[in-house]
């Protein structure tokens, strides 16, 4: 989620009328959602493996990339 996004949703959430215990519910489902976007080291390893083995094969030829500009189109 990009900063603008981020800083509307913060700006929605504070103009909110919530109770003690909904503000703590929304808090831990917050705190839930980012420990499920945490990455062990196994997982990480494994990602920067495939990425190299990715950049290996474009600069083989083995393997076509986009280009940056539709990248850019593509968010």
């Amino acid at each position: 989620m990009n900063t603008v996004s981020m800083n509307n949703l913060w700006n929605y959430l504070q103009g909110l009328s919530l109770t003690a215990n909904n503000r703590r519910w929304l808090a831990e489902r917050l705190v839930e959602c980012d420990k499920k976007a945490l990455m062990n080291d196994d997982e990480i390893k494994d990602g920067l493996k495939t990425a190299f083995t990715q950049l290996k094969e474009v600069q083989e030829g083995v393997r076509e990339t986009r280009s940056a500009e539709d990248l850019l189109y593509e968010l």
